[in-house]
């Protein structure tokens, strides 16, 4: 593995390939946890959709990882939804029951699933924000402190349901105090598909302590490059938007999700 602290608070680790990187992450997932309960008796973190997850989830369903991490004191959140029904295997919800709630002793009031049950998205939108306050019992004004996001990476370099040119990422990138705005939660369409999604906003994810990015597959290679290498365009590459306030956002890459960074980045 290659750590390269490319950028203040950001950082990348570049693994030989994708099983590598996943059982570093799920070693990592279990310090973390254990860490955090240690500390504060909770860990919250919130999981990335699409595929990518799924190979973590399986890594830390392991016995290993059944017996050492405090699984009953975990609060898991999620980073973004398909507006589908929670059993459709179009649900990000779906994957992660399937692949891991299912197979660990997680406390079931502990799943805070976004719902995708109200007849307008933007209400679904509303009600996710409502239940991030109440989790940690903040104020309308105040920003949950969540201990760990991890975000996937699209090979159009959209992150969450952040997509190129969507309502929430011109949003963000026509206002320069953006971090300073208090809508957690946020409902999109995806142009092309017409789909809806709800997603946490780059205000919600910015001011988490730590933001992880899983990556792997050599089709993740161009947006890679482009995202951290390329010219500062988050209208068309929304994970640009994406940096820790807090803590540090890290980048966890196989070697063909990397390759097409230059040898300064790499």
């Amino acid at each position: 593995m290659a750590v390269i602290a490319n950028k203040k608070n950001q950082e990348m680790k570049i693994f030989a390939d994708a099983t590598d990187l996943f059982l570093f992450a799920a070693e990592d997932f279990c310090q973390r946890a254990i860490r955090a309960v240690r500390e504060k008796d909770v860990f919250s973190v919130v999981l990335s959709g699409g595929n990518t997850p799924k190979s973590l989830f399986v890594t830390l369903t392991a016995n290993e990882y059944k017996k050492r991490i405090p699984w009953q004191q975990i609060k898991f959140f999620f980073g973004d939804e398909r507006y589908v029904p929670a059993s459709s295997e179009a649900s990000n919800y779906h994957l992660a029951n399937e692949y891991l709630f299912a197979h660990v002793p997680v406390n079931p009031h502990h799943i805070y699933r976004i719902p995708t049950e109200f007849d307008d998205p933007k209400d679904a939108a509303k009600a996710y924000e409502k239940t991030l306050r109440e989790a940690f019992h903040i104020k309308d004004d105040a920003i949950p402190p969540l201990d760990l996001v991890y975000l996937g990476l699209g090979d159009n370099a959209h992150t969450a349901s952040l997509m190129p040119l969507n309502e929430v990422v011109r949003q963000y990138v026509a206002h320069s105090t953006a971090d300073n705005d208090h809508q957690l939660v946020a409902a999109v369409v995806v142009a092309g598909s017409n789909m809806q999604r709800i997603t946490l906003t780059p205000t919600a994810i910015n001011n988490s302590r730590d933001i992880i990015f899983l990556v792997a597959g050599a089709n993740k290679a161009n947006a890679i490059r482009e995202v951290l290498a390329g010219k500062h365009d988050p209208l068309h590459y929304p994970a640009q938007l994406i940096h820790s306030i807090k803590g540090k956002t890290i980048w966890y890459l196989d070697q063909t999700a990397a390759e097409k960074l230059s040898s300064g980045n790499s």
